[in-house]
C-alpha cells in the first residue's frame, strides 16, 4: 500500500501558485509600463502637434508685419492715408488659418510722421473656435526718409526746421536744425540728431515727375510759362516755367492721393511777407528764393535741383531780388537792419540788372558800409565776375593806391561805350566806422567824369583816370561783396541804391543824413531789413508718395522713404 504525501503536495500548489502570481505580477507591471508610454506618447505627439501649430501661427504673424511694413512704405496701393490695417487675411487661400492686423501712426510728436505701432493677431480656426493664437506688437521706422532734397551746396539758415533726413548733393552747412540723419560731400554747421552718411550711400532716386506725366491728368492744374500763384490749389499745380507766391499772400498747395503737390520747372519765388503752405511732394527744377520776411511750411518732401536762397527785395519796385549766397547774415545795419559778410566767400547777386544799367547815360550807386578791416584790397560791389581789371561799374576798399602807390584809399571805376574810367580816392580813408559812399556819373559835355562821394562831401581824388561819354555798357550782373579782385567783403552793408540818373550834392548830402530824396529814376533799392526767412519741413510719407509715369506711359511708384525697420518686436 502506497502511501501519499501530502505535505508534498501542498508544496507543489504553493510553487505553482506563486510562479502564477509573479506571472500576473510580471503581465500588469508590463501593462502599466505600456499605458504608461502610450499616455507619453499622447501627450508628446500633442505637445509636437501644438508646438508646430504655435511655429506656423507665429511665422503667420511675422508675415502680418511684413505685410504691414510693405503697405506703409508703399502707400500707393491703398485708398487711406495710410494703411491703418486689415483682418482675416491669409497667406494661402482656402486653408484655415488667418491673421488681423492693426497699425496707429506715432501722433506723440507732430513733427515726426514715421513711427508706427503694429498689432498682429494670427490664429487657426477649428470648428468655429480660434486655437494657436500668435500675437505680436511692433514698432516700424521709416529710414531714411528724406524731408529736403538739394542739388548742390546748400546752408541751411538759422531759422529753418527739418524733420527728417537731408540730402545734399555738394556741402552741406547747417545753421538750423535738422532732427535727422544728412547725407552730403561735407557737413559743418550745428550738430544734427541723426548720422552722416555719404551721398552714396542713400538709395534714392529724384522724383521722375515730368510736365508730359502729369499735365493732362485730373486734378492738376497746368500752367505754361512763369506764373504768379494767386489762390489756394487742391490737388497739384504743374508750373513749366518760374512760379512767384507773390508779396503778402497766404497760399496752401494740397496735394491730391498720390499726386505730387507741386512740381515747377523753373524756379520758385516767394515774395516778401508771403506764407506758403504745402502738403505732399513739391519739386522744383531750378532754386527756391525765399525772402528774409516770408514764411515756407511744407508737410511732405521738398526736392530742388539747386539749393535754397534767402532773398532782400528790392523796393524800388523793379522786383531786382538779392539773392544772397554763401550765408550772408542778417544783422544790425546802419539804419535797422543790414547784412553781414563774412570776408571769405559770402556774396549777394543779381542777374536781372544789366537790362536797367546798360545803355544808362547816367548813374548814381550809394550803399552804407562797416568794415572789419583796413589796409586790405576788399572788393564791395562790381557788375561781372572778377576780372582782376577795374575797368566796370563798382567800387572796392584799395590797399595800394593806384599803381601800387602804397597808399590805401577807395577806388570807383566805370565802363561806357567810350572807355573805362577809375578815380582813386583821398588817402587812408579807410576804416571801420561806418561810411556812407556815393558814386556818380553823368554824359555831360561840361563835366562828365567820374565823381564819388564820402560821408556826403565830395572826395577829392589823388588819382583821375578822366571823363568819359558814351552809355553804361558791360553790366553782366550786379555782386555785392566780391567783385574784381575776388577779395571779399568783411563787415556790413546797408542801404544799396541806384539810381538811372546823377543825384546833386545837395541829394546826396540828404542820402547821407537819412532824409527823404526823391524816387526819381530809382532803379533799386535793397534796404536789408528782412528779419529772416522761417521755413518749416517736415518729413511725410502718406502725404509725399506719388505714381509716376514713364516714358512708354507705364505706372510707377516713388515714395521718399527708401527704407524702414522695426525698432522692436514683442510677443505677447
Amino acid at each position: 500500500m502506497t502511501m501519499i504525501n501530502m505535505n508534498t503536495e501542498n508544496n507543489n500548489n504553493f510553487r505553482s501558485g506563486a510562479v502564477l502570481l509573479v506571472v500576473l505580477f510580471i503581465i500588469m507591471v508590463i501593462t502599466v509600463l505600456s499605458l504608461g508610454f502610450i499616455s507619453r506618447s499622447d501627450v508628446e505627439l500633442a505637445c509636437g502637434q501644438n508646438m508646430i501649430l504655435r511655429t506656423q501661427m507665429d511665422y503667420l504673424a511675422e508675415s502680418g508685419l511684413e505685410h504691414a511694413k510693405g503697405l506703409i512704405l508703399n502707400p500707393q496701393d491703398i485708398d487711406t492715408e495710410y494703411f491703418t490695417g486689415a483682418t482675416n487675411q491669409q497667406l494661402v487661400a482656402g486653408s484655415n488659418d488667418y491673421y488681423s492686423i492693426d497699425i496707429v501712426r506715432d501722433e506723440s510728436d507732430p513733427n515726426d510722421q514715421c513711427n508706427y505701432t503694429i498689432d498682429c493677431n494670427s490664429y487657426r480656426s477649428r470648428n468655429g473656435e480660434e486655437i494657436g493664437r500668435s500675437s505680436i506688437t511692433a514698432t516700424l521706422r521709416l529710414d531714411p526718409c528724406i524731408a529736403l532734397w538739394t542739388g548742390t551746396n546748400t546752408i541751411i539758415n538759422n531759422q529753418t526746421e527739418i524733420f527728417g533726413d537731408v540730402f545734399c548733393n555738394g556741402a552741406l552747412n547747417n545753421k538750423g536744425i535738422i532732427e535727422g540723419d544728412a547725407f552730403s560731400n561735407y557737413l559743418w554747421g550745428n550738430d544734427i540728431t541723426g548720422r552722416r552718411y555719404a551721398v552714396n550711400e542713400l538709395s534714392l532716386n529724384w522724383p521722375g515727375v515730368t510736365v508730359d506725366g502729369f499735365k493732362d491728368r485730373a486734378g492738376v492744374t497746368y500752367q505754361s510759362g512763369n506764373y504768379t500763384l494767386t489762390d489756394d490749389i487742391s490737388g497739384m499745380l504743374l508750373v513749366d516755367g518760374d512760379l512767384t507766391i507773390q508779396s503778402g499772400s497766404e497760399l496752401s498747395i494740397i496735394a491730391g492721393k498720390n499726386q505730387p503737390a507741386l512740381y515747377v520747372t523753373g524756379d520758385l519765388i516767394i515774395e516778401k511777407y508771403a506764407d506758403l503752405n504745402i502738403e505732399g511732394l513739391a519739386a522744383v527744377d531750378g532754386q527756391i528764393i525765399i525772402d528774409g520776411d516770408a514764411n515756407m511750411n511744407v508737410a511732405g518732401g521738398l526736392f530742388t535741383g539747386e539749393t535754397i536762397s534767402e532773398a532782400a527785395s528790392d523796393l524800388s519796385g523793379s522786383n531786382d531780388y538779392a539773392i544772397l549766397y554763401n550765408g550772408p547774415e542778417w544783422a544790425t545795419g546802419k539804419y535797422d537792419g543790414g547784412l553781414r559778410f563774412d570776408g571769405i566767400n559770402d556774396k549777394v547777386e543779381n542777374f536781372t540788372l544789366p537790362d536797367s544799367i546798360n545803355g544808362l547815360s547816367a548813374i548814381t550807386l550809394s550803399l552804407w558800409v562797416k568794415s572789419d578791416v583796413t589796409y586790405q584790397d576788399r572788393d564791395i560791389l562790381f557788375t561781372r565776375e572778377p576780372t582782376d581789371d577795374d575797368n566796370e561799374l563798382g567800387i572796392r576798399y584799395d590797399r595800394n593806391g593806384a599803381y601800387g602807390s602804397g597808399s590805401s584809399g577807395i577806388k570807383a571805376s566805370i565802363k561806357t561805350t567810350s572807355g573805362y574810367t577809375q578815380i582813386e580816392s583821398s588817402s587812408n580813408v579807410q576804416t571801420t566806422g561806418w561810411q556812407h559812399l556815393v558814386l556818380t556819373w553823368e554824359n555831360d559835355p561840361n563835366d562828365s567824369r567820374l565823381k564819388l562821394y564820402i560821408n556826403g562831401a565830395l572826395d577829392t581824388p589823388r588819382y583821375d583816370k578822366g571823363p568819359v561819354t558814351g552809355t553804361i555798357t558791360g553790366i553782366q550782373k550786379l555782386m555785392l561783396g566780391c567783385g574784381t579782385k575776388n577779395t571779399y567783403w568783411d563787415g556790413l552793408i546797408d542801404d544799396v541804391r541806384i539810381y538811372g540818373r546823377q543825384l546833386s550834392s545837395s541829394e546826396i548830402q540828404d542820402l547821407y543824413n537819412n532824409n527823404v530824396v526823391s524816387d526819381s529814376d530809382l532803379i533799386l533799392h535793397w534796404q536789408f531789413n528782412e528779419a529772416g526767412t522761417n521755413i518749416s519741413i517736415t518729413a511725410a510719407p502718406s502725404k509725399a508718395a506719388v505714381l509716376i509715369w514713364s516714358e512708354d506711359g507705364d505706372v510707377e511708384k516713388w515714395g521718399q522713404a527708401a527704407g524702414a525697420f522695426f525698432r522692436s518686436i514683442e510677443r505677447r
